[in-house]
């Protein structure tokens, strides 16, 4: 047997899927999963390329009703702010990643001394009313950035216009905020992911208990190909840049419900025969072929039901079949070659121990 160098081999590997666990990347643009190859799709994309695709971050200045500062303001026309709209778009104008500010800035391009001097000069340029709500209470600065940004890029994006919020004099009674498609994106996903990884650890303690419910300490030894094939499964996805999207961030979930069963058939039977008395190796020649096979079949058909998924037209479904097949079969691998080394080795320490 070759237990120690099947445990060697297995401990690389998953010490090469952790490494590509931090190159695994969100997908929080869903035209990205879109299929490319559909008109709509494409007219959009030219349309884009000729005219300029952007996204637009959209920062709110309002007056905030529930302050009781001294001298705050309390109409958007104030000086102050409309000071504060220059220089943060001023600022922004000159920041790399930014294409274009649009506010009432360039309306006012001098200092006001009270808020009739801003009336006045507001009914010169109707077109600025355009940057104010009805009631005089809310601004909006847009800021136009290359469209289709990653996660990487919104955040820092996100961190440059705060930085340059940060810079500025902000009147009180004055609330600032930032948002935009790219920040709602960014902030969903960041959600899913959260409840993806809460889900995978409230699924993976629930079933290990069950697990060391039923099968004492046999169900530590259940539950390692399962938390082998998840990693393994990451991992392959970092490094063969599969992006986490809407689609696939439940990959985990499924992955520890579905995989469960091969270790639980390949060590109880292992377990049986090892309790008529036969030897590692006998009970092991007993076991792989008669329960291996029928956890290889009943493995290989689900895998082929999930490798279905890569006809589909969305590439986001796609990606969720070749995840959930990767899954599967790392879960085969795992309980039918891996759990059976440590198995063994752990078996012998004992019995050194013992």
């Amino acid at each position: 047997m070759h237990a120690k160098e099947i445990a060697l081999i297995t401990i690389v590997f998953t010490s090469l899927m952790i490494l590509g666990l931090p190159k695994l990347e969100l997908q929080t643009d869903l035209k990205k999963e879109l299929p490319q190859d559909i008109p709509v799709i494409k007219l959009d994309d030219a349309i884009g390329y000729k005219f300029g695709d952007t996204d637009v971050f959209l920062i709110v200045i309002e007056v905030d009703k529930k302050s009781k500062v001294e001298n705050g303001v309390e109409d958007i026309r104030d000086p102050r702010v409309i000071e504060l709209v220059r220089d943060l778009h001023n600022l922004l104008a000159k920041e790399r990643k930014v294409s274009r500010v649009t506010s009432f800035a360039p309306f006012f391009p001098k200092t006001h001394s009270s808020i009739s001097e801003v009336q006045r000069d507001l009914e010169l340029s109707p077109q600025a009313k355009n940057f104010f709500n009805k009631f005089y209470t809310t601004t909006v600065i847009m800021v136009y950035t290359q469209a289709s940004a990653s996660e990487r890029e919104v955040k820092e994006i996100v961190t440059t216009v705060n930085d340059d919020i940060a810079s500025v004099a902000i009147p009180p009674g004055i609330k600032v905020s930032l948002t935009g498609n790219a920040i709602l994106r960014t902030t969903l996903m960041e959600y899913l992911v959260s409840d993806a990884t809460k889900t995978i650890a409230i699924a993976s303690l629930i079933i290990l208990f069950l697990l060391l419910l039923l099968y004492k300490i046999r169900g530590a030894l259940i539950f390692f190909p399962i938390l082998l094939g998840l990693i393994w499964t990451i991992g392959t996805m970092g490094w063969l840049a599969i992006p986490l999207s809407i689609a696939t961030v439940g990959v985990g979930t499924m992955i520890i419900g579905l995989g469960v069963e091969y270790a639980v058939f390949i060590v109880s039977r292992y377990t049986e025969e090892r309790e008529k008395g036969k030897s590692q190796l006998d009970s092991l020649r007993i076991v792989i072929p008669a329960i291996g096979s029928a956890v290889i079949g009943s493995g290989t058909t689900t895998i082929a039901g999930f490798l279905a998924l890569l006809f589909a037209v969305m590439p986001m479904i796609q990606h969720l079949g070749i995840t959930l097949a990767l899954g599967i079969f790392y879960c085969l691998i795992a309980a039918l070659i891996a759990n059976p080394a440590f198995i063994i080795i752990v078996e012998d320490i004992k019995t050194k121990g013992g």
